[in-house]
């Protein structure tokens, strides 16, 4: 859910209400934990198929408007609703035995399964250029060597080296500029989008 409202929309004014919505609607009490607490697996964790039935009884128009109450969009051309995209991405990682957090591992150490499930993920309206969204699943499931280069991440470094780069060369670039401040890409993703995000909002007032 984290993953697919993130796109194209505030965090604090949009992202985090919509999880927090949810979190109330399905009785969970810890969300939007702090990283370094241990997530998975814990009695409170909820997982992919306690999602799916908490939800089945909402088509996607419901789900959006009366549980989450934000009808945002994947894209405002030929987009779906976040919301339904949610469900779709949930059922996709749930059918390729992914349920909690702790199982996210053992996918991701087979290549080819993870080559095939992207490719799944990829396919739902949204995934944003080179696969931006699936790239923030894996982050947020806790691989901190993966980023996401979105409008933020692609802004910050056209600063620093004077031309907007491709999504892959923005990639490479956070892992080697990572690899030198000693620190994971994620650290320095998360930084970065702090830093631009900050500053978008300081620019709006």
């Amino acid at each position: 859910m984290d993953a697919t409202f993130s796109i194209n929309a505030r965090y604090s004014a949009s992202v985090a209400p919509t999880v927090r919505r949810y979190a109330a609607f399905a009785g969970l009490t810890n969300v939007l934990l702090p990283a370094s607490t241990p997530l998975s697996p814990r009695a409170d964790e909820q997982s992919l198929s306690s999602f799916l039935d908490s939800i089945a009884g909402f088509d996607d128009e419901d789900l959006a408007s009366k549980v989450l109450r934000n009808r945002q969009l994947t894209s405002t051309r030929g987009g779906i609703r976040k919301a339904a995209a949610t469900r779709h991405l949930a059922t996709i990682l749930h059918d390729n035995g992914v349920d909690v957090l702790e199982d996210v591992p053992k996918l991701m150490s087979d290549l080819e399964r993870v080559a095939d499930v992207e490719g799944q993920l990829n396919r739902v309206k949204g995934s944003g250029q080179m696969g931006v969204r699936t790239g923030y699943i894996w982050m947020t499931a806790g691989d901190d060597h993966m980023v996401k280069p979105d409008r933020h991440i692609l802004r910050w470094i056209q600063t620093a080296i004077g031309r907007r780069p491709s999504v892959p060369e923005s990639r490479g670039l956070l892992e080697v500029t990572a690899k030198q401040l000693d620190v994971t890409p994620w650290v320095l993703d998360h930084a970065i989008w702090r830093h631009m995000s900050g500053r978008s909002v300081a620019s709006a007032k």
